[in-house]
């Protein structure tokens, strides 16, 4: 049994990251520490390699919002379900960033006190 991995290649990758020249599609790929091979037919990168290198900013984004339970919206975001799980009673949010306001105005705009 042969085990294949899928491959994206540039021209594939340069419509998925609304790229047209190739040598910004290389820039994109270094930019985001996504390695090229070169094969026959031309240059690739793992396709799992791609998708988490172009995901990246959403679990970024995940993991701040949602703490440990950022991959549960991730696979709810991949099967297009985002609306099960914000229905749900584990949806809560990672409440604080650290932030504290400083002036009366920030402190109305981010719920602070008022003094």
């Amino acid at each position: 049994m042969m085990f294949y991995i899928d491959r994206m290649y540039l021209d594939k990758m340069s419509k998925l990251i609304n790229k047209k020249d190739i040598r910004t599609v290389k820039k994109w790929c270094k930019e985001n520490h996504l390695k090229l091979y070169k094969d026959s037919s031309g240059e690739f990168a793992y396709q799992n390699d791609f998708d988490l290198a172009f995901d990246l900013p959403l679990i970024n984004e995940l993991k701040l919002k949602h703490g440990d339970n950022w991959e549960d919206y991730y696979h709810a975001y991949n099967k297009n379900e985002l609306h099960k799980i914000l229905d749900s009673p584990q949806s809560t949010k990672v409440g604080k960033t650290g932030y504290v306001p400083k002036g009366k105005l920030s402190s109305k705009l981010f719920g602070g006190s008022q003094k």
